[in-house]
């Protein structure tokens, strides 16, 4: 494959990507209501964010900064992390009373 064809499709993937970003997004629009209404903010970024659409268009729709997506999406993956270490040290403390 040539250098134009590779590039060529490149153009065409990434046009792809953002048809099915402006497709999601306005779907979101149509169902807002039903898929956002009534939710906290917290919870609207992370229900946005499940349906992978980028923290920039999750700011658009919410009303609210891309940076703000950010920190809460962060903040939701240490809060994961630190439950997990704590069910493994809680398994690892269980099975060192059954030895």
């Amino acid at each position: 494959m040539d250098d134009a064809t590779k590039k060529l499709l490149k153009k065409i993937d990434d046009l792809n990507k953002k048809i099915e970003v402006l497709t999601t997004v306005t779907a979101i629009g149509i169902q807002k209501g039903k898929l956002l209404e009534g939710k906290r903010q917290k919870d609207q970024i992370i229900e946005l964010h499940k349906l992978g659409l980028s923290r920039s268009i999750i700011a658009l729709i919410v009303g609210t900064t891309h940076l703000t997506v950010s920190v809460t999406l962060s903040n939701l993956r240490k809060r994961k992390k630190a439950k997990k270490r704590k069910q493994k040290e809680a398994e690892s403390n269980g099975n060192k009373g059954t030895n």
